[in-house]
């Protein structure tokens, strides 16, 4: 039993050391030591506050952007409505316009062809009153004697000499 007194002594003297460091530890770390965990608490507890708080605005957010979508829907469905409301209405509008220049394009052909039409039948009453004129000047002329000219050519000038 010589190893027994000697151990436990040893194992006094392991406990004093640490309980001398311990408290040397405690009497020139202690001050800063609390100071750094009371710091760090403090980091730590500010840290989750603002991560509460930040939650708390994102949570917010989120139903503002959820009510933001919701609303995007109706007002891409209210933009494709009035989008194809004044799509149409330009629809309308071009094939109104189409059909006036139609109508001015008719009404003007129609004028063009009476216009043609008209000198067509000057041409042929002019062409009928000319072969008429030769005709008749070629019937008249073969009836026609020396006396009979002379005698209308005296009744022109007596005409004309009783207008003046």
């Amino acid at each position: 039993m010589t190893g027994g007194p000697e151990s436990i002594w040893s194992w006094v003297f392991k406990f004093v050391n640490f309980f001398v460091l311990v408290g040397v530890l405690v009497r020139f770390a202690g001050k800063p030591l609390k100071d750094y965990l009371v710091n760090r608490h403090q980091t730590i507890k500010d840290k989750l506050e603002e991560a509460e708080r930040l939650l708390r605005e994102a949570e917010v957010l989120k139903v503002e952007y959820e009510k933001k979508i919701a609303k995007l829907d109706e007002e891409v469905d209210a933009f494709k409505k009035a989008v194809i409301a004044e799509a149409e209405k330009e629809k309308k509008k071009i094939l109104d316009d189409a059909a006036k220049y139609a109508s001015k394009i008719k009404e003007q052909t129609r004028l063009t062809c009476e216009q043609e039409a008209k000198e067509v039948v000057d041409k042929i009453k002019e062409e009928i009153a000319r072969q008429t004129i030769e005709k008749a000047k070629k019937i008249v002329m073969g009836k026609l004697t020396k006396d009979d000219h002379n005698r209308m050519v005296d009744e022109f000038i007596e005409k004309l000499g009783s207008m003046n």
